[in-house]
């Protein structure tokens, strides 16, 4: 459960720090790095550690499995043996095998959750970006024309 916390934790983490992370992201050299390039940089940030996140998750999984299934089997041997003892203690870690596995799929789940959300906040904060960028350029188009009509009616006084 501990580690599905952790990989929730550091997917977020991941997740987040891709979108302050500008000097790989600028894909033309210019030294200032577009919303596009900002956007396909996190994306590819993303794709990378999921992969990561995901294999490991999967890894958890089959170990959670595993141990369900070798505490199946022990309650079976135990049982076909008719050892009351053993019997008793191959359903207490059958118990606890699975509520481990049900909680390492809950972990996965709210992982996944997780992921989702630091998405949804980066593509959130680069529309935010090509926004302001768009104002910017808005801006800088009207002082242009302000200026040109200020030269122009210079020009004929």
């Amino acid at each position: 459960m501990k580690r599905f916390v952790l990989i929730a934790a550091a997917a977020a983490g991941i997740t987040f720090s891709a979108c302050n992370n500008p000097s790989s992201a600028d894909r033309n050299h210019d030294g200032d790095t577009t919303a596009g390039e900002h956007l396909d940089h996190t994306l590819e940030s993303i794709d990378e550690h999921a992969g990561h996140v995901h294999a490991q998750t999967e890894k958890d999984l089959a170990d959670a499995e595993a141990k369900v299934n070798q505490a199946k089997a022990d309650l079976e041997a135990a049982v076909k043996n008719g050892d009351k003892q053993a019997e008793e203690a191959s359903r207490k870690a059958l118990d606890d095998a699975n509520t481990a596995w049900e909680k390492t799929k809950a972990g996965v789940t709210r992982a996944a959750d997780a992921t989702a959300r630091g998405i949804d906040t980066a593509i959130s904060a680069t529309k935010k970006a090509a926004n302001k960028t768009g104002d910017a350029l808005d801006k800088a188009v009207e002082d242009v024309e302000r200026k040109a009509k200020n030269v122009n009616e210079a020009l004929k006084n």
